[in-house]
């Protein structure tokens, strides 16, 4: 569930450390009932796919640059977040947690954060190489054209598959999550060039549009892309607020959902 506003903000709102229910971490938004089971199923897929990009990115572009580019950074998280989640819904199965605790495990932790960085990164990657950097004379076959589709277009795809299915809640409060690895990449580009970095072709940059030669330029891009990734997040917020209102009035609720009847009024019913 997203939650927008609450009157008394603690530490645990602000950090991934409580929640109203463990049971939003394992079971799916179209589901009746807690059990993790079709959430498990869903994971297994999705991070065989992950997983399958992150091999395929490693085989065709292996090089000593492979880590400098934004892209791999978000493969690596996407990956992160289906393994993660995985682990969540397996050790749900296993262990049989008390579905209305609220203090989340440390391994849930650690994927609602993965979680809050790697589904808004990933669109913000998708949007930033299909807007500014796809130029379609670079293929040389369509292998590659294929390849680069998977990088900048499946890795999304995977993302908003485990935000619409999931029930993994996104507060606005954790907006600064995705936004400090964008300070932390931002950052890394610019040291990596004053360090005399290059691109694995020997240019003095890591992106084109990113060349700290033209420091005005890249500023500008980094601002606007700061920009971008907030307005993502925030519709990545309705988008999960409307998944929760939709799934829980035509799917979740449930007749054992309503209180029971007390025998009195019942015995005069039957009367």
């Amino acid at each position: 569930m997203v939650k927008l506003f609450r009157n008394n903000l603690s530490v645990s709102d602000v950090w991934v450390s409580s929640n109203d229910k463990l049971s939003d971490f394992y079971a799916s938004s179209w589901q009746r009932g807690e059990s993790p089971v079709p959430m498990l199923v869903i994971r297994l897929v999705l991070a065989a796919v992950a997983t399958g990009l992150l091999i395929w990115s490693l085989v065709e572009g292996a090089s000593p640059y492979w880590l400098i580019y934004l892209t791999n950074w978000g493969l690596l998280l996407v990956t992160m977040m289906t393994t993660s989640g995985l682990l969540v819904s397996i050790i749900a199965i296993c262990a049989k947690p008390d579905y209305d605790d609220i203090e989340v495990p440390w391994y849930i932790g650690v994927y609602w954060f993965i979680y809050n960085i790697a589904v808004s990164l990933a669109l913000m990657i998708t949007a930033l190489y299909w807007i500014l950097l796809y130029n379609p004379d670079n293929y040389e076959s369509r292998r590659m054209f294929w390849f680069d589709l998977s990088t900048h277009g499946f890795n999304s795809c995977i993302a908003i598959v485990e935000l619409l299915v999931s029930r993994t809640p996104l507060r606005l409060l954790h907006i600064y999550q995705p936004l400090g690895i964008g300070v932390w990449y931002a950052v890394f580009t610019a040291i990596y060039y004053a360090a005399g970095g290059t691109d694995s072709k020997g240019e003095p940059y890591i992106y084109e549009v990113l060349d700290w030669r033209n420091g005005r330029r890249s500023t500008a891009i980094i601002f606007i892309s700061f920009g971008g990734l907030m307005v993502i997040y925030i519709v990545l917020c309705a988008v999960t607020l409307a998944r929760d209102k939709i799934s829980t009035s035509l799917v979740r609720m449930t007749s054992h959902d309503l209180p029971p009847t007390p025998p009195d009024l019942m015995h005069s019913r039957l009367v």
